[in-house]
């Protein structure tokens, strides 16, 4: 089983455009919309894949109400713990076909107050005492940002009970959020940029960088590194896969639905390699469609 944390969740949307007119009116040809921020993106993702997944999501208003049901509509069980604020937008525009990038605009991550972090952290614990209880060892996912009114060393001391509870954390995160966290975590999915400043110093390969973090924080790694592929050092077990073959317009959300592979393959008791292969397969199949943690039929 998976647990998506979706502490910074938000509707994602995605505009296509023949050409961004930059300062004049651009009128869409198609959008999509789906419950999004990185940790839902993961949940879409491997929920696809077959993997029994639940998300405890901090969500507000009425796009948070939107968020709620699109994410049902997805198959994604959730628990909902309501904030006062609107949940947040975030919006990519992509171009016409030939391009593999997207414009991004997304919003800061809606905050929480004090007693709204509380009961998150009271449902997150009785989500995942519930999995373990029913006998499931649950891989739970803390991706995305973490929005303001959430105290890191709580959270990691979150994550640490969790742990100790019976859970395996995994942590894709950035910056202060994750210098906080990965202290915590069993496995960490990073970007060699992401691995780089989080060690303090520059990394040449994925592969040094999946080393250099189970040197620094004895923890598994994982570590995307775009055309050049990407590495993993797991259980002591070293693996590669290559850059995908081909790169699809919607580029958004392919290293959540990377992660969201991972997981699901890790959860029905792949190797690591094949996990890592089953990843990127996930991630290339998130490129070739509109909507983060959406993937394309095999076939």
């Amino acid at each position: 089983m998976i647990i998506a944390l979706a502490l910074s969740a938000s509707l994602d949307v995605t505009y296509e455009v023949d050409v961004l007119h930059l300062g004049d009116i651009t009128r869409p040809a198609a959008v999509t919309k789906v419950a999004g921020g990185k940790a839902l993106n993961v949940a879409r993702a491997a929920s696809a894949l077959g993997a029994e997944v639940h998300a405890v999501a901090a969500l507000g208003g009425a796009t948070g109400d939107w968020v709620a049901s699109m994410l049902a509509d997805d198959g994604v069980t959730s628990t909902v713990v309501p904030l006062r604020r609107v949940t947040r937008t975030c919006i990519a525009i992509v171009e016409a076909a030939g391009s593999a990038t997207s414009t991004d605009v997304y919003e800061p991550a809606t905050p929480l107050d004090r007693d709204e972090w509380q009961a998150y952290a009271s449902a997150t614990e009785q989500t995942v005492a519930a999995a373990v209880s029913r006998g499931a060892t649950p891989w739970v996912a803390l991706s995305g940002s973490i929005p303001r009114g959430v105290p890191l060393d709580e959270l990691a001391a979150l994550l640490e009970r969790l742990c100790a509870g019976g859970a395996r954390i995994a942590v894709d995160g950035s910056g202060e959020g994750l210098r906080a966290t990965i202290g915590a975590a069993d496995l960490v999915k990073v970007n060699r940029r992401e691995a780089s400043e989080l060690l303090g110093v520059a990394v040449g390969t994925a592969a040094e960088a999946c080393r250099a973090l189970r040197e620094r924080f004895r923890v598994d790694a994982v570590v995307t590194d775009g055309v050049a592929g990407s590495s993993a050092l797991i259980g002591g077990v070293e693996g590669s896969a290559p850059a995908p073959g081909t790169f699809g317009r919607f580029p958004a959300g392919s290293g959540d639905a990377f992660l969201g592979g991972l997981l699901a393959a890790f959860d029905r008791g792949a190797s690591p390699l094949e996990a890592l292969t089953a990843a990127a397969e996930t991630g290339e199949r998130n490129a070739m469609v509109p909507g983060q943690g959406r993937l394309v039929p095999l076939g």
